[in-house]
């Protein structure tokens, strides 16, 4: 127990060292060293939840985070949401557990149980169930699910209503398919 407080207080007394916004750890926000509306340039380390206003850098945390938007490397959370855009890459602790969410867009990779993107996504997913509304690149899942997608979908069961790619799986749809809408193993769309 002394060796954590000797460490935590470390931690804390080291925050002073970096720049007003290049350092931030918080317990449960708003419990945080600089606050909710602080924007982080440098590392974040949280431990229930914390909430800063954008983040770029490298981002720790245990249970769960939420921010406006992000670029860099989130490691940890079980819930990972970012309410704008995402840049980067996003790894849980525990994969098949972990939720991640954007808001806006996302470039780059999302490894989680469940992996949403609200607009635009070119990168990849990988999880138990991906969802975007437009997308380029891989969705590797049980269940992949896109409004549009441009590349692969690799899954159990994929559906996209305007494909231009390929599917994989053991039910694939696409409304646009150039030879049936529903077909088991392989569907296809590529424009020529």
């Amino acid at each position: 127990m002394k060796k954590l407080i000797v460490a935590a207080s470390t931690l804390l007394l080291s925050a002073g060292a970096f720049g007003a916004e290049s350092f931030e750890a918080g317990l449960l926000s708003p419990t945080q060293l600089k606050g909710p509306q602080t924007s982080v340039d440098g590392v974040r380390i949280g431990l229930i939840y914390t909430v800063n206003k954008n983040v770029e850098g490298l981002d720790l945390n245990l249970i769960a985070n939420k921010k406006q938007n992000f670029k860099g490397l989130s490691l940890g959370s079980f819930y990972d949401r970012t309410e704008g855009d995402f840049t980067g890459a996003r790894l849980g602790w525990f994969i098949p557990i972990t939720f991640n969410s954007v808001g806006g867009n996302m470039t780059g990779v999302q490894f989680g149980a469940v992996n949403i993107v609200e607009k635009n996504m070119k990168g990849a997913q990988f999880g138990a169930v991906n969802f975007t509304k437009t997308g380029t690149g891989l969705q590797f899942g049980l269940f992949n699910k896109a409004d549009s997608f441009k590349g692969l979908q690799l899954g159990f069961i994929n559906y996209t209503e305007h494909l231009e790619g390929l599917q994989i799986g053991l039910v694939n749809m696409a409304q646009n398919s150039q030879v049936f809408e529903v077909l088991p193993l392989l569907n296809f769309n590529f424009k020529f």
